[in-house]
């Protein structure tokens, strides 16, 4: 499973993920760009995708975008290392200047979380491990590329990003003759990768802090999740 980024859009993974446990799917191995959502204290017993609504609205998202913020609210409802997570999480950064990915799968969660989620503009560079790491979204928005790399045989993709919400808006999908202007190349590369998209459509309104505004990103990934399951399941 690829979770992509999009910052407080990321709150419709929950939908998403939702979704797929009431069709019984439970993934193997979730990648994640960036989240702005939480687990609950039981996800200190190992999943960091047992997030729920009531969660989700005690989190007024804008406190989110300070580092050091992140990083406790981080250590309160998740585990404190990727070892002690019971689905495999990789968290997705960009190590500068290189701008090269890098996948974080073991050590302190809270500080891959941090790194993955500093964006640029808004956040100061992130120094963890003897590297200096930005938003993973500067060099892969969807990363669908490293669960292929970890032997994945079927990747669910579900894709916040704004960019991409945009330009789908405006007609200008990936198969588009301007798309290879449009969209960056560790986009579709992403999309070959990419088995199931699940494309949430999230209203404007969303941005809004508040429990409505919340509620309506979550419904938006899990209708999103269940229209592309049952499409599939179609004969």
């Amino acid at each position: 499973m690829a979770l992509s980024g999009g910052s407080v859009r990321g709150i419709a993974h929950i939908g998403v993920a939702k979704a797929l446990a009431d069709y019984g799917i439970r993934p193997s191995v979730i990648h994640r760009h960036k989240r702005r959502q939480s687990g609950r204290r039981r996800a200190r017993r190992g999943n960091v995708l047992a997030s729920d609504r009531a969660d989700a609205q005690s989190i007024f998202w804008p406190r989110l975008l300070h580092g050091r913020t992140l990083e406790r609210f981080s250590s309160k409802y998740l585990p404190g290392t990727f070892a002690e997570l019971e689905i495999p999480v990789i968290a997705i950064a960009t190590e500068l200047p290189a701008r090269r990915v890098l996948a974080i799968a073991e050590g302190n969660l809270a500080s891959a979380i941090s790194a993955s989620c500093a964006m640029p503009g808004v956040r100061r560079v992130v120094n963890r491990a003897g590297k200096q790491l930005k938003d993973g979204g500067i060099a892969c928005v969807l990363p669908s590329a490293p669960c292929r790399s970890l032997g994945a045989e079927f990747i669910i993709g579900a894709d916040v990003w704004e960019v991409s919400s945009l330009l789908n808006e405006m007609s200008i999908g990936p198969d588009h003759r301007w798309a290879t202007r449009a969209y960056p190349p560790h986009y579709h590369t992403a999309l070959r990768h990419t088995d199931l998209l699940i494309r949430p459509r999230i209203p404007w309104s969303g941005y809004l802090s508040g429990p409505q505004a919340i509620q309506r990103m979550i419904a938006a990934g899990e209708q999103a999740a269940k229209q592309a399951l049952d499409h599939i399941q179609q004969p």
